[in-house]
């Protein structure tokens, strides 16, 4: 599995109701011209003010260099990294939010962007995440999305010594857009921060915005080549691989898997799931009902009866979804 994602994967986690790690292109979108802080002080509210100096105290407790603060019209970037780094996460960011209002509305479900910008921390390398986190990253982390944060966290990994500078660029890149996708699925109304969300959601929801191939642009909408490269090689090596729908329903831990395999298949099942549901329209046009339905929801319980009242039979849905394997 020669795959960008099979380095960065959202790692397990103990606490993975807190964080959301994980794994990421460059866009031809235009994008708002970052300003420091100061610049816009009219533009700046008490609330993204008091995040911004909640964060700037994280630094210092961290021992990290003094952060520069930069802003786009839906994102604030507090970072260590190069300013020219920062700049083009801001514009992915940018990119992946422009993608997804436009995918997600087209596709009728719910996308309404809070007047409050979301927060980006950009650190300049690998050492300063683990700072940062208070622990060492792991050897497949790439950064994460904390929920109760609500702030998504990534570093340049050209500080890698081992791998081209085209890979580390590219991890840059899907590790972005996986996790702005996260921070964008929890801030527009698609799903709830505060509730119970099955995993194969929010992590299906995040894989759709991973680049498609060699494309630079988020994937909303097409084929994730490597995510279906990992389904299919695991499933001619072994058909048992596949998850049951069921158990990626019901329960989180495949997420949090020992096994590389496992860990791969989850996420892949969960693109798979989410392309079967938004192209087949008997399907996505319950989905809106779904989410309503498990909006608020605070423990796993009944996760099996809001699927199949509001969407359909689990075992339905799992066979539409391997009929769509087979198609792509």
């Amino acid at each position: 599995m020669n795959s960008w994602f099979q380095y960065y994967f959202e790692r397990p986690s103990a606490s993975r109701r807190n964080l959301l790690r994980g794994a990421i292109a460059l866009s031809s979108f235009n994008f708002s011209k970052p300003f420091l802080i100061g610049s816009l002080q009219d533009e700046v509210n008490d609330v993204e003010r008091s995040r911004v100096d909640h964060l700037v105290e994280q630094f210092k407790k961290a021992a990290l260099p003094v952060p520069t603060v930069t802003r786009t019209n839906r994102f604030v970037a507090v970072g260590s990294a190069r300013p020219d780094f920062i700049r083009q996460i801001l514009r992915m960011a940018d990119d992946t939010a422009i993608s997804y209002n436009r995918y997600f509305s087209q596709s009728r479900l719910p996308v309404k962007f809070a007047p409050d910008r979301m927060l980006i921390v950009v650190l300049a390398n690998a050492g300063q995440y683990s700072k940062l986190m208070g622990e060492n990253k792991a050897r497949n982390e790439g950064g994460h999305y904390d929920l109760d944060e609500n702030w998504t966290v990534t570093f340049d990994h050209r500080g890698r010594s081992k791998s081209t500078r085209s890979s580390l660029e590219r991890a840059n890149q899907v590790t972005l857009l996986h996790e702005v996708s996260h921070q964008l699925s929890f801030n527009t109304g698609m799903l709830n921060i505060n509730s119970d969300v099955p995993m194969l959601l929010s992590e299906g929801l995040a894989t759709l915005a991973e680049p498609a191939g060699q494309t630079i642009t988020p994937g909303f909408g097409q084929a994730n080549g490597p995510r279906l490269s990992v389904l299919n090689q695991l499933m001619k090596r072994n058909r048992r691989a596949w998850i049951p729908l069921r158990n990626l329903l019901v329960a989180d831990n495949a997420f949090d898997a020992p096994d590389d395999a496992t860990l791969q298949m989850a996420y892949s099942q969960s693109w798979l799931f989410w392309d079967t549901v938004l192209q087949k329209p008997e399907l996505a046009g319950k989905l809106p009902a779904y989410l309503k339905r498990i909006d608020g929801r605070l423990k796993p319980d009944r996760r099996l009866e809001d699927f199949s009242t509001a969407l359909d039979r689990v075992d339905a849905v799992e066979k539409a979804m391997l009929d769509h394997l087979d198609t792509l």
